[in-house]
This record gives C-alpha cells, sequence and structure tokens, in this order.
C-alpha cells in the first residue's frame, strides 16, 4: 500500500534516457495517471511497454548523485 503523503517527481522520458524535470506531485495529483512507478525497474518497464513520455517516480526511489538514467539498453550479441 502507498502512503497517502508521498510524494512523486515527474520524469520526462525520451529516447529512453529519463530526466527529473524538477516538479514534485502528491500522490492525490498523480493518482489516475498510468506513468505513476514506485521503482526504477517499474519505471524501465513502463518505458518499454509505453515509450517514451512523462511518468511520476516515486522521491526516494531516484538514486543519489544521478542526474539521468538510461531506461533501454540495446541488445549487443555475443559473437
Amino acid at each position: 500500500m502507498v502512503p497517502t503523503h508521498q510524494q512523486f517527481d515527474e520524469v520526462r522520458v525520451f529516447e529512453g534516457i529519463g530526466e527529473r524535470t524538477g516538479n514534485t506531485c502528491d500522490r492525490s495529483t498523480v493518482r489516475r495517471s498510468k506513468g505513476v512507478c514506485k521503482t526504477v525497474s517499474e519505471l524501465s518497464r513502463k518505458v518499454r511497454n509505453q515509450g517514451d513520455g512523462t511518468f511520476y517516480l516515486a522521491v526516494a526511489a531516484w538514486p543519489e548523485n544521478t542526474v539521468r538514467l538510461v531506461l533501454t539498453m540495446k541488445w549487443i550479441t555475443m559473437g
């Protein structure tokens, strides 16, 4: 269960790279959005399924000292 006072960072994803916009929303604002994510792995999964766009990631889930996250990796064939 998600606490009712939880805060979410707005994350813009373009070409598989996510960056925070600096906007923070509370749970009641983003409640019905399909882009709400509690963890980075959930964010990565939604980006792979939905593509680029605006997502909302729990404030505590963003890694420290990180400006951008690469959320999709290209497959590398072994050879």
